[in-house]
């Protein structure tokens, strides 16, 4: 049974290729995209996912306060509330990587193919890449 295989140009672009195969990597919610803190408030007041983010993120304001905000994209808010909306925002837009699954962490890979590594290049995990054959004789 053939396992997970990485291509790449060095063995670093090929085991680069194997992890994006076996695990979801870090990335952006293409949904979240605004820029300007109104917006950024605006969306994440949409969701139950975006106030507990607000909230973890430290922004502790009366309703009242947050209803001043949501009305008035002009409304003159504090830089420190600010970067706190923006970090809520950040949070809630990036999606963390998939922990490394234990088959990839405690696997067995077979390198095959040309591999250099600093001025060592050669062929390997192919049958012209096997070692010549020792002959060992006892005395």
């Amino acid at each position: 049974m053939v396992g997970p295989t990485g291509r790449g140009n060095s063995l670093g672009a090929a085991l680069g290729y194997l992890m994006r195969a076996q695990v979801t990597p870090r990335h952006r919610l293409s949904s979240y995209s605004a820029k300007h803190w109104h917006a950024q408030l605006s969306q994440l007041t949409g969701t139950r996912r975006g106030y507990e983010a607000l909230e973890s993120a430290g922004l502790d304001v009366k309703p009242d306060t947050l209803f001043k905000w949501l009305s008035d994209p002009e409304y003159n808010v504090r830089r420190s509330y600010r970067d706190l909306i923006h970090t809520a925002y950040e949070n809630v837009a990036i999606v963390p990587a998939d922990p490394i699954p234990d088959h990839v962490k405690d696997g067995q890979f077979e390198i095959s193919g040309r591999v250099k590594t600093g001025a060592d290049e050669r062929e390997r995990g192919t049958r012209r890449a096997a070692p010549p054959a020792h002959r060992w004789t006892s005395r």
